[in-house]
């Protein structure tokens, strides 16, 4: 309880979007986190889904928004992808590419040529996160794979933080090919495990964890892998969500944000039927939650950190009891998270 979180680990992969950056902009304490983290002596991978960029200019923006990642911290879903080509076709093969040039370059490093047109009888499909995709591209794709290549996606995120909002992910537009040609795409991102298990070996880590937001992707992945994670409310999944969350997208952690790396992380202790976290505690009473003695109310609630943790604690154990999702997701209002709330 009085060593910092992140002493317990070696290696930190981390999510980009929703946990270091929004868009253009750093998520608040990500980088003064970060930095004392690197510090403390973690190592860092930054572990993306994003193929349309190489890793090269995402360690730069990293570094421009004052977060420190050398270039080979950075690993994205087009090496992975790239990689289970080349595991999957031949040395020299032909891959029709629906993504940004530093998908290109990986699929060129692998040994493997790069084309445009389903006319040249590609051996393989792979797509990635591309803005400037078209009808047309999707379209030639689709050729390709109903004349049977193989389909292979960098990620099915079906969406992507921006600063704006939720825009359309890789997922979405790979689900127009799928729906087309009747052809699910194996994925070499979140949430399969291989990503996280790449990055993880890549450092020589001993005793890795992951960083995330969102529950589909970050933490999903991490789970399958093994790995444990540390989910923060900067991204997309709310306190609520984590409440509700399903066995396979639990967090082993829970945070605010990642000031929670450089803080000791309290434990969590079960006392009949109460969860008590440092001074909070929480409770299903068999209709309704119970926090700090006082029942929720269905207008929307500020809790503090600790009060959060042993709440979602409190919604696991019921939903593994048996209550089912529906009634948990009733009972619980809005929530809102604020270390300043006090416990």
């Amino acid at each position: 309880m009085s060593q910092a979180l992140v002493s317990q680990f070696d290696v930190g992969l981390f999510d980009l979007d929703g946990v270091c950056y929004l868009g253009a902009e750093a998520v608040p304490f990500a980088p003064e986190a970060i930095s004392e983290a690197v510090t403390m002596g973690l190592k860092q991978a930054y572990v993306t889904n994003n193929a349309s960029r190489s890793p090269a200019v995402v360690a730069a923006q990293l570094e421009s928004l004052g977060i420190p990642a050398p270039a080979d911290s950075v690993v994205n879903s087009a090496q992975v992808g790239s990689q289970m080509l080349a595991e999957h076709v031949a040395s020299g093969s032909k891959i029709l590419v629906l993504g940004a040039q530093a998908l290109r370059d990986e699929v060129t490093a692998r040994g493997l040529v790069v084309v445009d047109s389903a006319d040249d009888n590609p051996a393989a499909v792979i797509q990635g996160f591309y803005p400037d995709a078209n009808w047309t591209d999707l379209s030639e794709a689709a050729l390709a794979i109903r004349a049977g290549a193989l389909y292979v996606c960098t990620n099915l995120d079906a969406t992507i933080p921006r600063e704006r909002g939720l825009m359309v992910g890789n997922g979405s537009l790979a689900r127009a090919i799928a729906n087309s040609t009747g052809v699910e795409p194996l994925s070499a991102g979140k949430p399969e495990p291989e990503i996280f298990q790449i990055a993880a070996k890549l450092l020589n880590a001993n005793r890795p964890f992951a960083i995330g937001d969102n529950l589909d992707t970050d933490i999903q992945g991490a789970v399958s892998a093994n790995v444990p994670v540390l989910h923060v409310l900067t991204g997309l999944a709310s306190a609520r969500d984590i409440c509700v969350a399903p066995i396979h997208q639990r967090p082993t952690y829970l945070a605010d944000d990642l000031r929670c790396l450089l803080e000791p992380y309290p434990d969590t202790v079960v006392d009949g039927e109460t969860i008590r976290v440092g001074n909070a505690s929480a409770r299903w009473t068999g209709e309704d939650f119970e926090v700090n003695g006082e029942q929720l109310t269905s207008s929307p609630v500020t809790l503090g950190l600790n009060s959060y943790r042993a709440l979602a604690q409190a919604a696991w154990d019921a939903a593994d009891s048996g209550v089912d999702s529906e009634t948990l997701a009733s009972a619980l209002p809005h929530l809102t998270v604020s270390r300043d709330h006090g416990e």
